[in-house]
């Protein structure tokens, strides 16, 4: 499987910029994270005509089978991502994720009809103020290939092998072996210890676990997720770890009546399985977006954005 990478259609671009510039609670924070970069609402409205001059340009001539050639390069999407990353204290992401889903679709009917299904580069999610890109058939949320990965090489890298677990998964016939869903837990438990790893405990004290590292993801989460995404994914860890720890070792803790195979069979389907990967992905995303809440990307720094986009990564506008 060759490299997944966040590349967008134009179309997403317009239409995101358009709904950040069209929400008043937005407006101050906009507008100071636009001068972090030395630009302003009216230059976010100029970059808005500008991609979707790109759109109306290429719409007529997109075909199913070559439409994703027209996405635009990474770039485009990180520079996004860092715009959104600096709204993250506003509340939650996913009505704006919604939103922009719902215009990229109008717009895609309207003026490209000959699509018919819509493809990968206009299918953009944001969770956690990061924007992604949803790959695969599997899910129409999941799973999501991100623009700016967190810091660390090894959680990074950790992900990208869980996006391609999943995209695996959607070939293979339901129920998976027991094996397939048995690895999503293990990574998915591995990628959040390394998020939040447990202090050292201490003397006399006992030593925390994977429990303690849900628990802490789950608590930054709260106002980085809809109340009825929380409370489902509060639901879901509630006796994952017991299971995933059956999973892992094989054999049931002292105090547990539940057996290895009474496990295995509840990792063997993507219903099984959804909240855990939707969980992880949060985790991951609002990483992004924290991370980024600090930093500028490198070609953003001492640039100007557009000329930047356009020339150093040569999009032949």
């Amino acid at each position: 499987m060759g490299e997944l990478t966040c590349q967008l259609s134009p179309l997403v671009f317009a239409e995101l910029y358009r709904l950040l510039l069209g929400s008043g609670d937005l407006r101050e924070e906009l507008t100071e994270r636009l001068g972090e970069i030395g630009c302003d609402l009216e230059w976010l409205e100029a970059r808005a005509e500008d991609y979707d001059a790109k759109w109306c340009f290429d719409a007529p001539s997109l075909e199913p089978a070559t439409v994703d050639d027209y996405a635009l390069p990474v770039e485009h999407s990180v520079l996004a991502t860092w715009l959104l990353a600096g709204l993250r204290n506003t509340g939650v992401s996913d009505e704006l994720s919604s939103d922009l889903l719902d215009a990229v679709q109008r717009r895609m009917d309207a003026d490209a009809p000959q699509l018919g299904a819509r493809p990968q580069s206009l299918s953009p999610a944001i969770r956690g103020w990061t924007l992604g890109l949803v790959v695969g058939t599997l899910d129409p949320t999941l799973p999501v290939v991100l623009a700016w990965h967190p810091a660390d090489p090894h959680i990074s890298a950790a992900y990208k092998g869980l996006v391609e677990q999943v995209l695996h998964l959607q070939d293979v016939t339901e129920p998976w072996p027991e094996l397939a869903g048995t690895a999503l837990y293990v990574r998915t438990g591995g990628l959040a210890e390394a998020l939040r790893p447990a202090p050292e405990p201490a003397a006399g004290e006992r030593k925390r676990g994977l429990q303690y590292s849900i628990d802490l993801l789950m608590r930054e989460a709260r106002p980085q997720a809809p109340l009825n995404v929380w409370d489902r994914l509060r639901v879901n860890w509630l006796n994952w770890v017991a299971r995933r720890n059956i999973l892992t070792h094989v054999k049931p803790g002292e105090n547990s009546n539940s057996t290895f195979e009474d496990n295995a069979a509840q990792v063997r389907t993507w219903y099984e399985i959804h909240l855990t990967v939707l969980g992880i992905t949060q985790f991951i995303c609002q990483e992004v977006s924290l991370e980024l809440m600090e930093i500028i990307p490198p070609g953003l720094r001492n640039n100007d954005p557009w000329e930047y986009l356009q020339y150093h990564v040569k999009t032949e506008w």
